[in-house]
């Protein structure tokens, strides 16, 4: 893969986040918060250097984000999902738990990705700000008062990106396209649907993971 840094990269059309926009993703993602558009504009600037457009189904586009679980800015993820159409419902995005602030998006047809990152100096000075101070005292993002959180959201929506991010672009990025599924069986043991995929066969009958699970346990005990 070759790689082209910030200093090169070329963008002919900045897409700027509309209040419209911005509050749709915030009703997606349930509060108000810095994070949530942070990865909305990393989202959307990926999408403007790539020359794409929001993924409509599972294979014009792929994500991968580099966060971890129940830790601060998680939310960076549900702004990456609103601005890409890349989602875990379409099966085009991928979480590795890596505990990181970046986004890889991949345009799946010319195999030219970007990595966005945020830049750890900006980052350290947020968690010096009294939103992430009441944030480790215990307080939910949506009890915080709007002055501590409003001009942290205006400010991430219209800093420059050169201010908050890092980007990488490759070129021939890796790219798996795995077909779609559209069968399934019915488990001999629970009965429920499974997609065909992930039935488990024992003695000729069809069962889900958990069944399987369950009947190999008994044949070892």
């Amino acid at each position: 893969m070759s790689v082209v840094n910030s200093q090169n990269i070329r963008i002919e059309h900045l897409t700027h986040i509309s209040e419209e926009e911005l509050k749709t993703a915030q009703e997606f993602h349930g509060h108000k918060c810095p994070a949530m558009p942070q990865g909305l504009r990393a989202g959307h600037l990926a999408m403007d250097i790539l020359g794409v457009s929001r993924a409509r189904g599972g294979g014009e586009l792929q994500a991968i984000v580099e966060i971890g679980d129940h830790h601060f800015s998680g939310c960076f993820a549900d702004g990456v999902q609103s601005g890409t159409g890349c989602t875990f419902g379409k099966g085009n995005i991928t979480k590795k738990p890596l505990g990181k602030f970046a986004l890889t998006l991949i345009d799946t047809a010319t195999q030219r990705a970007v990595r966005v990152t945020a830049k750890y100096e900006r980052m350290k000075l947020c968690l010096d700000m009294p939103f992430f101070t009441l944030r480790k005292e215990g307080i939910p993002p949506f009890k915080l008062d709007a002055a501590v959180v409003d001009p942290l959201i205006d400010d991430v929506v219209h800093r420059e990106w050169q201010e908050m991010f890092d980007v990488r672009e490759f070129q021939q990025y890796p790219v798996d396209k795995p077909g779609e599924a559209f069968d399934a069986v019915e488990c001999a043991g629970c009965k429920e649907m499974v997609v065909t995929p992930y039935a488990k066969d024992f003695m000729g009958q069809e069962y889900c993971q958990i069944c399987f699970d369950a009947i190999a346990f008994r044949e070892n005990h």
